[in-house]
């Protein structure tokens, strides 16, 4: 079924048909999946903007997997929705949140907008609301926990060896349906999974692979980067950050977390401005 023959309506109805006969129950397989009273959310479907399908370039973000292990209330609030969260991506209409921290956060916001601006033939107008153009999701449809000394569940990155079961299962689908022109795999596990995925299927979608944005990866490599260039360049970061926020000036930001995502890691995404320059040439 060819993405582009799709409405957003038609497709959501596509991927939850699809996404609930898989059956896929990676409690039978692996002992610390989260849970809440013994009961364990399945998957979800991916976020697709309301202009994704007119968009050029067309952009499905994938990043790693939800982690709730310290958030029980909400695994209780989705298994008591109708659907039992598998449209949990859309629960939040009222809000930009889609449920993948990365997005929500701004940082992924700001790599659509780079995605989305730098791409050959590009029809993207930075009036426009990146969050109506983009498609998102996790490659990782479950969630994982590890303990503390004292027994308190931990978040932990889903196992290697599941990818492979979530690409057959959901992703292969989902890329399928969805027809997009660039992939955004964020982290290695990921673009590793989606790569070795498209290759194996010979699909023909091109791959962009860039690093988790994840504070601890953010502080202790990127941010002290930035600072060093200050200091032992007198570089001045201000029309970097101003054209970045150029991108997002039609992104509804009420809650100033793409503003704060700009100011702080404005280092990252010059590099990571950069890195897709140099990847998206290859779509001229």
């Amino acid at each position: 079924m060819a993405g582009n023959s799709l409405d957003i309506e038609g497709a959501r109805i596509a991927l939850e048909e699809h996404h609930s006969s898989q059956g896929y129950r990676p409690q039978d397989q692996y002992s610390n999946v989260v849970s809440a009273d013994g009961r364990y959310l399945g998957p979800y479907i991916p976020y697709i903007g309301r202009s994704y399908f007119d968009s050029k370039p067309k952009v499905l973000i994938y990043a790693m997997a939800q982690n709730l292990a310290r958030a029980p209330g909400i695994v209780r609030r989705w298994l008591g929705k109708s659907d039992e969260g598998l449209l949990r991506q859309y629960h939040d209409q009222a809000t930009a949140h889609v449920h993948v921290y990365p997005y929500d956060n701004g940082h992924l916001r700001v790599i659509a907008a780079l995605t989305l601006s730098l791409y050959p033939g590009t029809a993207f107008e930075r009036t426009q609301n990146v969050d109506d153009l983009v498609a998102i999701t996790n490659f990782v449809k479950f969630s994982f926990y590890r303990e503390s000394k004292s027994g308190t569940p931990l978040d932990a990155n889903p196992p290697r060896s599941i990818y492979d079961a979530m690409w057959k299962c959901y992703s292969s689908y989902e890329i399928e349906l969805l027809q997009p022109d660039i992939i955004v795999g964020v982290g290695n596990d990921v673009a590793s999974a989606l790569a070795r995925g498209i290759t194996r299927d010979g699909k023909r979608n091109i791959v962009v692979k860039i690093p988790f944005p994840g504070r601890l990866n953010l502080n202790s490599r990127w941010v002290p980067k930035g600072n060093r260039l200050i200091t032992n360049e007198n570089y001045d970061p201000e029309p970097v950050k101003a054209n970045l926020a150029s991108l997002l000036a039609g992104t509804p930001d009420r809650e100033g977390v793409i503003r704060r995502a700009i100011e702080t890691d404005w280092y990252y995404f010059r590099e990571m401005k950069a890195c897709l320059t140099r990847k998206l040439a290859r779509c001229a």
